[in-house]
């Protein structure tokens, strides 16, 4: 039986500052995706990042992002559905992965 989660990105994954939203990567969404699949876009002064889901699920909802859009720790950046062997219990649900400088 799924679960119904929410990613958050969490203080932590940042490079001390908030992220700037740029967008949604679509095709990732409303379907069932690996663990580590990147689903939105964003950036901070350093550079550029994309949120990926830390396991395995299905990316249903979208919250109301727009493009400029600051996010910061508690942020919720997507709800998912996940089977209880699949939730990484004890860790973020979602990564934030900056491109290498």
């Amino acid at each position: 039986m799924p679960f119904s989660c929410k990613a958050e990105i969490f203080s932590e994954q940042l490079r001390g500052e908030d992220l700037i939203f740029d967008g949604w990567i679509e095709k990732s969404w409303h379907k069932y995706v690996a663990a580590g699949t990147p689903f939105a876009r964003a950036h901070d002064s350093k550079g550029a990042c994309t949120i990926r889901l830390a396991g395995p699920g299905y990316l249903r909802a979208k919250p109301n992002w727009n493009s400029g859009d600051r996010m910061s720790g508690g942020s919720i950046i997507a709800f998912f559905d996940a089977d209880g062997e699949a939730i990484p219990y004890g860790h973020p649900y979602c990564r934030v992965e900056f491109d290498p400088s």
